[in-house]
């Protein structure tokens, strides 16, 4: 009997106890999830976070600054950004 590493799709194992899965959270879905959360709070929150990242990057609601400061927040914001423009009023 050969022995080796044994592969198992990723699908198989985020999905329920019940269909043979490990119940693993599927962590690119979950980061998806927070991410634009992230986005709808800074679309629509006043806070401090948020009106200090809207002054560094927008220069109205629907443009974008060609340069500004670097921010960690913002690359996974940008990527849900129009999103929740499109999707809302």
């Amino acid at each position: 009997m050969k022995k080796g590493i044994t592969i198992i799709n990723w699908d198989m194992i985020c999905s329920p106890l019940e269909n043979a899965g490990l119940k693993i959270i599927n962590l690119h879905h979950e980061n998806n999830a927070y991410l634009l959360k992230l986005a709808w709070n800074f679309s629509y929150s006043n806070g401090p976070w948020s009106f200090l990242l809207k002054v560094r990057v927008l220069k109205s609601k629907y443009e974008f600054r060609m340069v500004y400061r670097f921010s960690s927040l913002w690359p996974g914001i940008n990527q849900f950004y129009s999103t929740i423009l499109d999707y809302t009023s």
